[in-house]
This record gives structure tokens, C-alpha cells and sequence, in this order.
């Protein structure tokens, strides 16, 4: 078994089973086994078995939200928000389960059909900090488009996916076989396995770049899809709407202690307005409360681990010594980091490392060398703050990212929409829609008229 602790208190909160390869071996076979049935589940029984769950979900929402908060240190009130996004997403993946269709195309003596299919057994991995919202984005498409899903949460902050699992069981016991399953312990046996074994036709992966290569490298001939990590740029040009920028992105760069693959990584900001930027963003940033994840009125708790915390602080210094200049923060207390600005040069350490802490440096630079500095080996999100069209186009043009959102934060997702980086920020994309298509696979079937 594997122990649990809330990582605001450290204390014991549970203890999940470790599954042995060989384990995880038995459980592949066996789905193996159903996949035809998952495959022959009617569309009418799929769309109901979804919105049993996302019914479900939301009659234990408090239970949930709970659980999110002593799990994975998230602030009640931001887990209760991961909750209605888990429910939105399953009942998302149920409407579009009655739009899978095909298309039909002719030529003089043939017609041809192309419809899509399941890809049988999916290896789904999550990471600790969305652990409900991103595996229904992993689950529900899986579902919908008659997938098995075999789902490995992180040891971290498991307990939400164990009672999610409850919840989706249950939806399938009626149906006389399990169309998903539960694969806790460690990412090096049980993730590995999902990633080596031949029966997985499928992988979908959120958590780090490092760890999303080495997938890449041994997954072998299956589709993958890769949701990593980035150094978002944030962009303030001198016409934006100066309050705007402060009040998004603060949100954008302390909510969930910065554990989110889409904070705020870096803002740039036009040297022209940088001084009265600044001033404002730290005192917005100032009135965060920090404590306490069940506390209603915290938005700042602590970082998933006390290891984790210590390297955040590590990082601090090391900008410091490179000539940061510590505007807010930089204190830590156990695994509470409070929220840190800096301003920095652009080759600081900062400027280049996804912290997943509530860290933001801070760098003045003209329009011109903005443009050439947002750029980088990442490419998940970018922002731009600007009130000038003409410029929003340009930088959304320019900017290599999957995502460029123009007047609020990097944080911004829609649960709809297509979500995914280029570069070391991943492969494919997630959002419903786009999910359940990378997900499965179009077969042609070519039909003689005679």
C-alpha cells in the first residue's frame, strides 16, 4: 500500500493500493477481454452511462471539493470550481456521443464511408493537480467513443480519482463488465506498463515534458497524446487596459499555489508602463490570503510537497543571485510558498523553468524585443493584454503556442475547446470534441455498386 498525506498538514489522510506490474498485466488482459463489448455499447447506453456519472459527481460535489483540498492542497473554493468542471465535461462527452458521425463520400461506381472507431484499451495518466477536471478529459471521451479506460493517477492526490472510480463502476455494473479501471501506485511500474504493453493502442498523458519524451520514446506504434508543462509568456503592451492585466493576472499566476500547466510563467511588459504595472500587480497580489486549503476565504495553500516546496525556494535564491530583484514574497513556511514576484533580466532562471509554485518574475522590455523574447522551446499558452486590434493580430500571429489568448492570463481554458501545446509542450489536443477524435481512428469502408 501506499501512504497519502494532505500536504498542507502532513499528516496521514489515507493509503491506496501499489499494483505490481504483473498486476497491471492481468487487469490489461482482462480488459482486453470486454473491449468488443465497450466497442458494441449502443450510443444511447454510452450518452446515459456519461451523464450517470456527471449526476453523480454532482450529488457528492461537497464530498469532492473536500477531497481536492486535503488531497492536493487546492482552496476549497477553487476545488469546488475543478468539480463543476468535471461534471460539465462528462455531460459535454455525453452530447457529443450523439454526434459521432461519419461521412459518406462517391465516386461513379463506388460509395465510400468513413466512421470513426475506437481504439480498444487506452492507457489514461494523470498528474496530481487537476486530478478530477483532467481525468474526466481523459475519461469521458474515452467513453464516448467506446474506449476502455485504464487510468493511472498520481500517488500524490489520488483519493478524488478513487471515489470518481466508485462513481463510474457503478454506472457500467448494469451493462456486466467494467469499462474502466482504477491502476494506482507508481508511475515508473504502472505507468510504464500502460506505455510498453502491446494490448494499449492508445496513451494520454498530462504531467511533465520530461516525462512526456520519455513516453514518446517508448510508447512504439501507438497514438499518443502529450499535455505538458510550459513558460507561458504574459504580454502587457503600454495601450492595454493597465487594472485588467493586474486583476487577471494575479489570477492567473497564484491560483492553486501556480500548480497549473497553463500559469502564468513570465510577464513581459512595455518598459514604457512598467513602473506603474508593477506597483499595481504587487499590491493586487498582496491581498491574497495564504493559508489553510479548507479555509473558506484562502486562495493561496501550499505546494503538493514539502520537497517540491523546498526546491521553489531553491529557485528563488538562485534568481536572486543571478540579479532578481525580490519585489513580493520570497518567503516559504513547511509547503507554503507565499506568493513571490521578481523582476528579472530575460535570461534568468526564472524565464526559463516551469516553477509550478506561486512564483512570477517580472521583465521590462520595448514591443520589439518582446516579441523576440515570448518565443521559446515551450509552446502551450501565451496572452496578450493590448486594446489595439492591429497588435492582437500580430501577436497572435507570431506567437508559436497552441493557445494565445488576448486580454486574460494563460490560465484561461474553456473545457470545449482545443487544448494542447506544440514543441515541448505537447502533442494532440484535449477539449471534448477534439479528445474523443484523437481518441479513435477513421476506418474506410468502400461499398461496390454492383
Amino acid at each position: 500500500m501506499i501512504d497519502v498525506y494532505n500536504p498542507y498538514t502532513l499528516e496521514k489522510i489515507g493509503e491506496i493500493k501499489e499494483y505490481s506490474r504483473e498486476e497491471v498485466k492481468e487487469v490489461i488482459e482482462k480488459a482486453e477481454k470486454d473491449k468488443e463489448k465497450m466497442r458494441n455499447l449502443s450510443v444511447s447506453r454510452r450518452y446515459n452511462i456519461l451523464l450517470r456519472i456527471a449526476n453523480n459527481i454532482k450529488k457528492n460535489k461537497e464530498e469532492f471539493a473536500k477531497l481536492l483540498a486535503i488531497d492536493a492542497g487546492k482552496p476549497i473554493k477553487q476545488a469546488r470550481v475543478e468539480v463543476d468542471k468535471a461534471i460539465k465535461t462528462f455531460r459535454l462527452s455525453a452530447s457529443y456521443t450523439k454526434e459521432l458521425r461519419g461521412e459518406v463520400l462517391g465516386d461513379d461506381e463506388k460509395i465510400i464511408i468513413a466512421k470513426r472507431e475506437p481504439y480498444g484499451l487506452v492507457g489514461a495518466i494523470t498528474p496530481y493537480n487537476y486530478p478530477l477536471s483532467l481525468s474526466a478529459h481523459k475519461i469521458a471521451p474515452c467513453i464516448a467513443v467506446g474506449n476502455i479506460t485504464l487510468h493511472h493517477p498520481s500517488p500524490k492526490a489520488p483519493l478524488a480519482c478513487v471515489k470518481l472510480s466508485e462513481i463510474i463502476n457503478e454506472a457500467f455494473k448494469k451493462y456486466g463488465f467494467d469499462g474502466y479501471y482504477l491502476l494506482t501506485g507508481y508511475g515508473e511500474v504502472v505507468g510504464d506498463e500502460l506505455v510498453v504493453n502491446d494490448k494499449i493502442r492508445a496513451i494520454s498523458f498530462t504531467g511533465s515534458s520530461k516525462v512526456g519524451e520519455k513516453i514518446a520514446k517508448k510508447a512504439g506504434l501507438k497514438k499518443i497524446v502529450l499535455e505538458l508543462g510550459g513558460v507561458n509568456p504574459n504580454i502587457v503592451l503600454k495601450d492595454a487596459n493597465i487594472d485588467l492585466a493586474v486583476k487577471r493576472l494575479v489570477k492567473g499566476s497564484f491560483l492553486y499555489a501556480g500548480q497549473v500547466c497553463i500559469s502564468v510563467g513570465v510577464i513581459y511588459v512595455d518598459e514604457e508602463i512598467a513602473d506603474k504595472f508593477i506597483e499595481k500587480f504587487v499590491d493586487e497580489a498582496k491581498k491574497l490570503k495564504v493559508g489553510n486549503p479548507l479555509d473558506e476565504d484562502t486562495d493561496v495553500g501550499p505546494v503538493i510537497s514539502l520537497e517540491h516546496a523546498k526546491w521553489a525556494e531553491d529557485i528563488i535564491n538562485k534568481s536572486i543571485e543571478e540579479g532578481g530583484k525580490l519585489l513580493l514574497g520570497g518567503k516559504r513556511e513547511r509547503t507554503i510558498i507565499y506568493p513571490t514576484i521578481l523582476e528579472v533580466e530575460p535570461d534568468n532562471i526564472l524565464c526559463k523553468t516551469e516553477t509550478f509554485a506561486p512564483i512570477v518574475p517580472i521583465v521590462r522590455a520595448s514591443e520589439e524585443e518582446i516579441l523576440e523574447l515570448a518565443n521559446s522551446d515551450y509552446g502551450l499558452h501565451a496572452a496578450v493584454f493590448t486594446n489595439n486590434i492591429n497588435k492582437a493580430m500580430k501577436f497572435s500571429h507570431n506567437l508559436e503556442y497552441g493557445g494565445v489568448i488576448i486580454n486574460n492570463s494563460s490560465l484561461y481554458r474553456n473545457d470545449s475547446m482545443p487544448f494542447g501545446g506544440i514543441k515541448k509542450s505537447g502533442l494532440g489536443r484535449e477539449g471534448v470534441k477534439y479528445a474523443i477524435e484523437e481518441l479513435s481512428y477513421i476506418k474506410s469502408v468502400i461499398i461496390n455498386k454492383s
